[in-house]
């Protein structure tokens, strides 16, 4: 398919381009997003550390294990099924070359990147602990995948973006970042991952003023309790540890979903959504209203 050719098919994001990071799990909010897009007509590039989206077997979940879930390879079927082009890619966020690597291989297999949606994120692990009582190897980590990985990825599409425009193309070009509530408001024992998220935050505001007049919005969408399989891993660990089970509430009675999250981030790729940008929206069920 020649550059600028329209997959089959028709939506708001036909003919667009859009670069999804940290997307292996099947219930994941990354691959929920990927459909979405590719629902509303964009081709889409999927990344994650490795292939198969799991970092060890103990991770993987009992509905992947089921379906016999392949990571990335499962979701590229996915979205070649419903007609759009799709292409897996591997690379750790965090490394600048890596970073560099996976856009310009989405740029190669699918011609340019219009929409770019930071979703990866670091593991659970030994970060969740006191301010003063967790590594500081586990702080850094948290910051190095979350933040760092967020500006690597965003970095190298801008430069890209801009190339175009100098170009004299019309870009339209979108970033969507996932922080969290927990960019907006601290929380106990949480405190890479609060460092992390409001640091998202603030560069998806700084963004969003350096690039406005550029034909680039940059927003970010903050999920409150959303059912993944990374929340399903913690609350497992967190049972066979004797920890009681954390109760969530908000004015919507239920746990949310990837779709839920997808929803937000394919508005906010949208054309319409033009006129919005350095916007952190809350897709929580109203737990944190601000």
């Amino acid at each position: 398919m020649a550059e600028g050719e329209q997959s089959a098919g028709a939506g708001r994001l036909a003919g667009r381009v859009a670069l999804v990071t940290g997307c292996g799990r099947l219930q994941g909010i990354g691959r929920a997003v990927a459909l979405d897009l590719a629902a509303a007509g964009a081709d889409v590039a999927v990344t994650d550390l490795r292939v198969d989206g799991v970092r060890n077997i103990a991770d993987a979940s009992e509905a992947e294990t089921a379906v016999g879930w392949r990571g990335l390879t499962s979701l590229v079927e996915e979205v070649r099924t419903m007609g759009r082009r799709a292409v897996a890619l591997t690379g750790d966020i965090g490394e600048e070359a890596d970073a560099g690597r996976m856009v310009g291989e989405a740029i190669a297999a699918l011609g340019r990147v219009d929409i770019l949606v930071n979703n990866a994120g670091a593991p659970h692990g030994p970060d969740r602990g006191t301010s003063w009582e967790i590594p500081v190897d586990a702080f850094d980590m948290v910051m190095r995948i979350n933040t760092r990985g967020t500006f690597l990825m965003s970095r190298a599409v801008i430069r890209h973006l801009l190339a175009r425009r100098a170009d004299g193309e019309a870009i339209a070009g979108r970033i969507v970042n996932i922080a969290s509530g927990a960019g907006k408001r601290g929380v106990p024992e949480r405190a890479a991952y609060c460092a992390s998220k409001f640091a998202v935050v603030g560069l998806t505001q700084t963004l969003a003023q350096e690039l406005g007049a550029m034909d680039i919005t940059v927003n970010a969408v903050c999920p409150g309790a959303i059912a993944t399989a990374r929340a399903a891993s913690r609350e497992k660990r967190k049972a066979e540890a004797g920890v009681a089970f954390e109760f969530i509430t908000s004015a919507v009675p239920r746990i949310g979903t990837g779709h839920d999250i997808a929803r937000a981030v394919t508005f906010l790729a949208e054309p319409e959504a033009s006129f919005v940008t350095g916007q952190s929206i809350m897709v929580d069920g109203g737990m944190l209203m601000l």
